[in-house]
């Protein structure tokens, strides 16, 4: 396979860069924002490319180089995964991520100032929910990065708020001791994602006053911590 070439200068192997002529210092300086470029779309593209094949060849028994097997309603078959193991490079989970995140996030919502992890973090999430998501990591980041952390998104994303940079620095005295802050996070993520997708609207009485009752213990704990 030739390498790629980007510049009359310049050609792209997998196993690097090769300069063929003498370069400007405004000829190297360029190329950053082409590499950046190509990096941080990587995953979206190579997903949205898997994606594309999951929704064209789904139902289609005989495909182009695979004459002898058949997929059936499968989504894409193990042969085809192996096919972009080999043209990419990557590993197997690797390309269902990035498949997945791909599928999970359409390209409507996704945030150019924002890396692939970031929306990554999001993907489990209903479209509603991303959008809301991904503008706070865009506007709540610090001066220095631009945007929230992945790590601290992620976390927030768990706890249903966007904790503070306190938040996330753990007590070294708090190690190996239960704490309740996780298990309150957890049920306040669990509630937000229950009204985020609607429950509160589709729910019958008799769904609510089951869930009343199974809540009963939470109202109980406060009782007797005010008692």
């Amino acid at each position: 396979m030739k390498p790629a070439r980007i510049d009359p200068k310049i050609s792209i192997t997998r196993t690097g860069l090769q300069v063929t002529s003498d370069l400007s210092f405004e000829e190297w300086q360029s190329m950053a924002s082409r590499f950046g470029a190509a990096m941080s779309s990587a995953a979206f593209v190579i997903g949205d490319w898997l994606v594309y094949g999951e929704d064209h060849f789904r139902g289609q028994k005989r495909l182009p180089g695979f004459e002898d097997e058949s997929i059936g309603n499968r989504r894409v078959s193990s042969e085809i995964y192996g096919e972009a193991l080999r043209l990419t490079g990557l590993d197997r989970s690797t390309l269902i991520t990035y498949a997945y995140v791909s599928r999970r996030v359409p390209s409507s919502l996704r945030n150019e100032q924002l890396s692939w992890e970031h929306h990554k973090a999001v993907a489990k999430l209903n479209e509603d929910a991303q959008q809301r998501w991904l503008q706070i990591a865009q506007d709540e980041g610090d001066e220095e990065y631009g945007a929230v952390a992945t790590r601290r998104l992620r976390k927030s994303i768990t706890a249903g708020r966007l904790l503070t940079a306190e938040e996330m620095i753990s007590d070294p005295a708090d190690r190996g001791r239960l704490n309740h802050i996780p298990f309150l996070n957890r049920l306040s993520a669990w509630w937000a994602q229950m009204k985020e997708n609607g429950w509160l609207k589709r729910a019958t009485p008799e769904q609510k006053e089951t869930l009343v009752r199974d809540l009963h213990i939470v109202t109980r704990i406060i009782k007797e911590l005010e008692a």
